[in-house]
């Protein structure tokens, strides 16, 4: 494992999955909280992107990073999809670090669910209420799921960074939102948690020397021969494991 010259994290799913066994806060603050994401071909146009959320949000860059698969070059969400590569349809899952920006929209979505009673809500409003009260736990705010008619100014201002497209194509941009970095920790290290638990159960599949492609969903599968190329989908040829820019 090692960064490139450009700020990417070159791995594979198996050293990753190792450090999470072996020190999961660290994985988290010293690897996965930084690096230039692998849905960005430069570091110059990460930190473009990221100016481009700060100056409409008023948080700063440095409280802002991705995570997801766009971040590490491959899914270690623990689901069906964990181990499978970055792909073109694959979101920007950026995490905010803010307290102001965190209260701002908390406040505004619980001002609509006391006008809006959880017994009166039905169908995928009433399953993203459920879906909130479990990332509260966490002191965590998810964009997705919110009723239309709250936080019109994120939403907007999710939108339009996506449509700038710094990555070199137009991403769907949703957002995590914490008050601390102690809150981002603790939820990046309980999925971590979920994630060997399910591997060490059987219930998902054991990590590779390569990311599984993006058709292997739900099932063991051989890992791939080609690896995620920065700033988009793999390129035929290369190596095993995310390769180095350039």
């Amino acid at each position: 494992m090692k960064f490139d010259e450009q700020g990417h994290i070159v791995w594979t799913p198996k050293e990753l999955y190792q450090m999470a066994l072996a020190n999961s806060r660290r994985l988290v603050d010293c690897y996965l909280m930084s690096g230039t994401p692998w849905a960005f071909a430069e570091h110059g146009r990460y930190g473009d992107f990221l100016e481009a959320v700060a100056e409409r949000t008023g948080v700063h860059p440095k409280n802002l990073y991705l995570r997801g698969s766009c971040q590490i070059g491959f899914s270690i969400a623990p689901r069906e999809k964990v181990w499978t590569i970055m792909s073109e349809e694959s979101d920007l899952d950026l995490v905010m670090v803010d307290a102001p920006y965190f209260d701002r929209f908390d406040n505004e979505v619980r001002r609509w669910e006391a006008r809006n009673p959880a017994e009166f809500l039905r169908g995928r409003v009433s399953q993203a209420f459920v879906a909130r009260q479990r990332e509260r736990q966490f002191y965590c705010c998810r964009d997705e799921g919110v009723p239309s008619v709250v936080c019109v100014h994120h939403r907007d201002t999710m939108a339009t960074v996506a449509a700038l497209a710094h990555c070199g194509r137009a991403r769907r941009l949703s957002a995590f939102i914490y008050p601390d970095w102690h809150s981002a920790r603790r939820r990046y290290q309980y999925d971590l948690q979920l994630l060997c638990e399910g591997v060490e159960t059987g219930g998902l599949t054991p990590p590779g020397d390569a990311p599984l492609p993006a058709d292997a969903r739900g099932r063991p599968s051989q890992p791939r021969t080609a690896a995620p190329q920065a700033g988009g989908e793999a390129a035929p040829g290369s190596p095993a494991g995310p390769a180095p820019e350039g």
